[in-house]
């Protein structure tokens, strides 16, 4: 078993989250806990409580590893139009969730206790994802107001996560459509209720 002197706080820190996030790809959410991540290092649990407050802590660590990762996949999208972009980045963001989906799912499915509060840079992170849609709402609907913007995103990409989550699972019930279909003809079909290009609607 490793001394604690043998690493500095970061670096056990480092070395937790990248074993937790190993143990979670070959394990899922099941096989994994604190005395198996702190054994994986070489260290006793209770060293890993006191660098990260608690094991759910230590597991919001990894799911904000994940976030990161998946602001960088969408902040990579390219696309001519921002119609074309946000189609895009749904896109992305159902192929992350299905190539990460033990991480993807870790990060909707844990809940902290209420002597947990959410820390400030995991709210951060959320708001950074949403505001990657709300930058192209804003060029879809110039008119509309911030707050509109905000709450568009969130019922856009409710959708989005809702099919991509039934993918998921195999809950879709429809081999004959492809989730990329079905998340692009959610995303035109919601827009254009919310009133953009509306007229091509009707032809």
């Amino acid at each position: 078993m490793a001394r604690r002197k043998e690493h500095s706080h970061d670096e056990i820190r480092a070395m937790a989250i990248q074993a937790a996030t190993e143990l979670l790809i070959d394990q899922g959410a099941i096989g994994l806990s604190l005395r198996k991540v702190a054994s994986q290092i070489g260290y006793v649990p209770s060293t890993l409580i006191n660098i990260f407050g608690s094991y759910n802590y230590l597991l919001l660590a990894v799911s904000e590893l994940t976030l990161r990762t998946l602001h960088d996949r969408l902040t990579g999208v390219r696309a001519a139009d921002s119609l074309g972009k946000i189609i895009a980045m749904a896109w992305e963001y159902s192929q992350f969730a299905h190539e990460q989906r033990q991480a993807f799912k870790l990060v909707f499915e844990l809940q902290l206790l209420d002597s947990e509060p959410l820390p400030e840079s995991q709210g951060q992170l959320i708001a950074g994802l949403f505001t990657l849609i709300e930058c192209e709402l804003a060029q879809l609907f110039p008119e509309v107001t911030q707050a509109q913007h905000l709450s568009m995103s969130r019922v856009l990409w409710g959708g989005i996560h809702g099919l991509t989550s039934l993918s998921l699972y195999n809950k879709l019930f429809a081999e004959s459509l492809s989730l990329q279909d079905l998340l692009e003809s959610h995303v035109q079909a919601y827009l254009q209720g919310m009133g953009y290009q509306k007229e091509l609607s009707c032809c």
